[in-house]
């Protein structure tokens, strides 16, 4: 390369240090910009999961209590999570909920009660106390499927929260108000695929519908009720599928880098490598797109990876092209070939810049 280096005129020895500053540009700009975007949603994400678990940001007042006003204490124990599927946007729970209260044992929160933002797929009554104390108890064991909208902006390296939301259909907010059982738990057996469990959090918050419902007794009020949360946060384990998804663009960039070593008139060979290496991008792009709600509308890690690649593709092709027409039409050889390798070098570095720097400001390790 020295050898090559020292044929070249001054003004080509400059025009390949323009070439090579202006790849380096486009990369350094695209790992600056992504990378920001990629540590902006990350950190509002963790805004956001810490928002929806905090009610003194909830500037909603419970009605004026009505007579047989109750306080209810609401606990859970989640017993296992299932089918947390991001294409389909929703996931399943088994989990164990109680009430106990004192006085009115009419009341009977527990056959009252409804899961909101999803179904209840089955219910069953576990334990039943009325004591003579006054003291009243009902366990339930329930499976539920609730529908979650997953933020994939980082997918596959992303951390979610799943929440299910428990109120009372019958009573609002005038008649019965939750309280946080300090004994809820969840199973260490939970075991969901790719992820782990690294929280668990409950909140009794009040809940405002921007209706009245029309109901004679709503005074003119929207309803309010006591909404119970639960919030499993779960992380992605490691950068396993995230590498098992990035290795094909990798490979395909790589396998374009390759036609910048064959000799500069064989254009037929690199512009083939160079469909290859586009062809297997783009079908890669497919594939992982499947992993994501159909037209979800989300520009995330997953599109900045496609374009990146196929960036570097273009480059590589367009370079290719470029030093054909000085091999074969302007007989510049040494300048082709020294083309060819600037080129190699200056794309390989900034590919694997952005490919590293990436990961890390998108990977939340809580």
């Amino acid at each position: 390369m020295q050898q090559i280096l020292m044929k070249l005129t001054t003004k080509q020895k400059k025009g390949l240090f323009v070439c090579a500053m202006l790849i380096l540009g486009v990369y350094i700009v695209l790992t600056i910009y992504f990378g920001l975007f990629m540590s902006n949603a990350r950190e509002q994400s963790s805004i956001n999961h810490k928002n929806r678990m905090d009610a003194t940001r909830v500037e909603t007042k419970y009605p004026p209590q009505k007579s047989g006003f109750n306080e209810v204490k609401l606990g859970s124990y989640v017993e296992n999570i299932r089918n947390a599927t991001i294409a389909d946007s929703s996931f399943s729970a088994d989990l164990y909920i109680w009430f106990a209260w004192e006085g009115n044992k009419d009341l009977n929160p527990g056959e009252t009660f409804q899961v909101i933002g999803g179904r209840m797929d089955s219910k069953e009554l576990s334990s039943e106390h009325h004591l003579d104390d006054g003291r009243n108890y009902q366990r339930y064991k329930i499976t539920v499927t609730m529908d979650k909208v997953y933020d994939t902006k980082r997918f596959s390296l992303e951390d979610h929260m799943l929440n299910i939301y428990i109120e009372d259909k019958k009573n609002d907010g005038a008649v019965i108000n939750y309280v946080v059982d300090k004994n809820s738990a969840i199973s260490s057996r939970v075991n969901i695929p790719g992820y782990r469990v690294t929280n668990f959090q409950e909140v009794v918050k009040p809940h405002e519908y921007k209706s009245t419902f029309s109901s004679p007794n709503a005074n003119g009020l929207n309803r309010v009720f006591s909404q119970y949360a639960i919030a499993i946060s779960i992380n992605r384990t490691d950068w396993g599928f995230y590498l098992k998804i990035f290795m094909p663009y990798l490979l395909s960039v790589a396998l374009g880098l390759i036609v910048l070593w064959t000799k500069s008139n064989l254009i037929d060979a690199r512009t083939g490598l160079g469909g290859a290496s586009f062809f297997g991008v783009v079908a890669n792009a497919y594939v992982v797109s499947s992993y994501v709600p159909p037209n979800g509308g989300t520009f995330g890690l997953l599109d900045v990876l496609t374009i990146t690649s196929l960036v570097s593709v273009f480059l590589i092709v367009a370079a290719s092209i470029l030093s054909y027409n000085l091999y074969t039409k302007q007989e510049k050889h040494e300048l082709s070939i020294a083309l060819d390798k600037v080129v190699f070098f200056c794309i390989a570095f900034g590919y694997l810049l952005l490919s590293i720097v990436l990961p890390f400001c998108a990977y939340s390790n809580v």
